[in-house]
């Protein structure tokens, strides 16, 4: 599991990376065009948003790895001690919910797009690259906030057993 995990990891950090890289030439290429030769690239609006669509949603699961999204810490942290583990795992049982619904009807809207041939303006690029961002990159924050979910359980459990103690 831990194989898994690292490679997923590593999978997230390069797409992240390479998307965002692309998203800033492109960018700073078509300021220099502009300025310069007083035209631009018409596609990179296009472009531009589809990387940024990828990289919303692959960074959705990044922030739930880093426990960024788990917490409702203000009001997790004013509770009992023996009720906080609790907390976390209703937590994670709502953003499963949530993320289950966005895979479904975010596979619901690629499936509509691939039926009718929708694709953008300036490229003819298929709707459904777009499209696609929504249901992998909710595989991805399922298996993140499942993960980050179970880890904060136990680590407020073992803090709570050990308030008991004390």
């Amino acid at each position: 599991m831990k194989v898994l995990s690292t490679l997923l990891a590593r999978l997230e950090e390069f797409i992240l990376v390479a998307l965002f890289a692309f998203m800033a030439v492109m960018n700073f290429l078509n300021v220099v065009c502009r300025y310069c030769f007083a035209s631009s690239f018409s596609f990179t609006e296009e472009v531009t948003i589809t990387a940024f669509v990828w990289v919303s949603m692959v960074g959705i699961a990044v922030g739930y790895k880093r426990l960024a999204h788990l917490g409702m810490s203000f009001l997790v942290d004013h509770m009992p001690k023996k009720v906080q583990p609790f907390m976390a795992l209703l937590s994670m049982i709502c953003s499963v919910v949530l993320i289950l619904l966005l895979y479904k009807y975010g596979s619901e809207m690629v499936s509509n797009q691939i039926r009718l041939g929708s694709k953008t303006p300036a490229l003819g690029m298929p709707m459904y690259i777009q499209g696609l961002s929504i249901p992998v990159g909710a595989v991805f924050c399922l298996i993140r906030a499942v993960e980050s979910g179970v880890k904060e359980f136990v680590r407020l459990r073992k803090v709570a057993k050990g308030v008991e103690e004390v």
